[in-house]
């Protein structure tokens, strides 16, 4: 049972990258770049989820919770 649930996951895996608008090494930059960004605005508390899919356009998706923003002074 363990054989086929690893073989079905590695399956999803090969299928998400074909459909993959960057490639995952792209998408590591990426995500690492905007929680960066986001970090210099909010104390985040965990990991951002960051969603790249083609539907038509490329539709980007990027969740993120945040315990409190930053303060950063007068703009």
């Amino acid at each position: 049972m363990r054989r086929l649930t690893d073989s079905a996951r590695r399956a999803r895996d090969v299928l998400e990258r074909e459909n993959s608008v960057l490639s995952a090494e792209c998408e590591k930059i990426a995500m690492r770049d905007v929680q960066r960004t986001l970090s210099e605005f909010f104390k985040l508390s965990g990991d951002i989820s960051f969603k790249v899919e083609r539907k038509g356009k490329i539709v980007i998706t990027i969740a993120a919770e945040a315990d409190e923003v930053k303060p950063f002074g007068v703009l």
